[in-house]
């Protein structure tokens, strides 16, 4: 699926963090976290994020490091192994403003043919913090946020 992620990804021992290094302009520690959100269906949050020098978690700043595309690669790859671990799991992916989930939709959008061929993908449109609409991913429709289920291989 991805073209040129990041080598050297570590996870944690129970699959739920995975660390690796950003070499865009600096050089960035980044951290992808899942997190249950929805225990009757088995839904994840992932949280990509820099760690900071005090080892604390930046999940909301844009990093800006030139490296975005690569980046997102890398969090197909650390996706990949999740669900190879949990297949059984689905995870839930949005961005932290409005301008960064259009960047990973088009992100989505662009690799939409690999990624199908190993995940379902589902649009969801959120008002007030409800879920107004949830379909399958559809090219050319904006949404909130997206869910992946692994398919059975």
């Amino acid at each position: 699926m991805a073209l040129n992620p990041y080598p050297n990804i570590i996870n944690s021992t129970d699959f739920a963090i995975f660390d690796f290094v950003s070499s865009g302009k600096k050089t960035l520690k980044k951290r992808v976290r899942f997190e249950l959100i929805d225990d009757m269906e088995q839904v994840y949050n992932l949280a990509l994020c820099t760690l900071l020098d005090d080892g604390t978690e930046d999940c909301e700043t844009a990093s800006r490091n030139g490296d975005m595309v690569r980046i997102l690669e890398t969090v197909g790859v650390i996706a990949l192994m999740y669900t190879e671990h949990y297949p059984l799991r689905k995870i839930y992916f949005t961005g932290s403003d409005n301008l960064r989930t259009r960047q990973y939709q088009l992100s989505i959008f662009s690799q939409l043919q690999s990624i199908i061929n190993y995940f379902d993908i589902e649009g969801l449109r959120i008002e007030s913090e409800a879920v107004e609409l949830r379909e399958p991913f559809k090219a050319g429709k904006n949404y909130s946020a997206f869910i992946f289920t692994r398919k059975s291989l």
